[in-house]
């Protein structure tokens, strides 16, 4: 196993001098907030821009009737599924019900750029048209140009490391017990390049695909922030404490009831035998007298 230390420590340090490092990789393009210097007159090249690789997330808040809700929401969710897996893929789903009723629903999806201008367009008109409004819209992002380059340059590097160990492996023939050792190590390095492609497969579809989530409210005053709410609340509140201070009595009745009726049976048993035993005297103090 001793010829095979040299070999593979060879292998690692030529793996790492071909493959530059992540952070060079990066420097190596112009940033947006670092615009690239300006081109020479007369040499017909154009400054290089890199893109930024972000991560979209959309949100929205619809207040619609009650009795519209979950027809919006299987609107929504049926246009994702008309539109195919490619381009919108429903992440999850939840309908609200209040008694007989329907107190509010949340969707969400994950959809490429097209689907989601398109659901953009057209969703104010369509709330309207539901007899409601947007109550919020929010768009955030995420900026994952460093972790997907710097993951690149790791994939590159651990697939070059790699292949030099299959290399090594298919021309050095040794003793089995050192083959087999190699093969630990080229299937370990093989382990952590699919991990990595993983990884990079993930951030590469948080790209290509925005997170869309869509909050159905129902509007009105006894709607989530209406004006009656801390009314109807408050309503509830006192029903809750109303109930637990029945409860407690309960509680204490049957607790305390036992007691008063063991109590009350021997006092009135205390009773009864000081009575007896008074009339006991008085009877005896009257026989003394006659006989006197």
């Amino acid at each position: 196993m001793r010829k095979w230390v040299p070999v593979l420590l060879l292998v690692g340090m030529t793996a790492c001098a071909k493959v530059a490092p992540a952070g060079a990789d990066l420097a190596g393009k112009t940033d947006m907030a670092s615009p690239a210097a300006p081109p020479k007159p007369g040499d017909g090249k154009s400054p290089t821009i890199s893109i930024p690789q972000l991560a979209y997330a959309y949100a929205y808040r619809l207040s619609l009737p009650g009795d519209r809700i979950q027809a919006a929401i299987d609107r929504d969710e049926q246009a994702c599924a008309a539109a195919g897996p490619y381009a919108c893929q429903l992440v999850g789903a939840r309908l609200d019900r209040e008694g007989e009723g329907v107190a509010g629903a949340h969707l969400e999806l994950r959809a490429v750029p097209d689907f989601i201008a398109h659901f953009r367009s057209g969703i104010e008109s369509q709330t309207k048209a539901d007899g409601g409004h947007i109550a919020a819209a929010t768009v955030d992002s995420e900026d994952l140009s460093r972790s997907i380059v710097d993951t690149e340059a790791q994939t590159r590097a651990q697939a070059t490391l790699r292949d030099r160990i299959e290399k090594v492996l298919a021309e050095r023939p040794g003793k089995l017990a050192d083959v087999m050792d190699v093969e630990r190590e080229l299937a370990k390095v093989q382990g952590d390049l699919d991990a990595t492609n993983s990884e990079l497969a993930v951030m590469k579809a948080r790209v290509a695909m925005s997170k869309l989530t869509v909050d159905y409210q129902v509007t009105g005053l006894m709607a989530q922030g209406g004006a009656l709410r801390p009314l109807r609340d408050a309503t509830v509140g006192a029903g809750h404490t109303i109930i637990a201070i029945l409860a407690a009595v309960v509680t204490l009745g049957s607790v305390l009831l036992p007691i008063a009726l063991i109590g009350g049976a021997l006092v009135g048993i205390a009773f009864a035998v000081r009575a007896h035993l008074q009339a006991r005297g008085r009877r005896r103090d009257t026989a003394m007298v006659g006989g006197g």
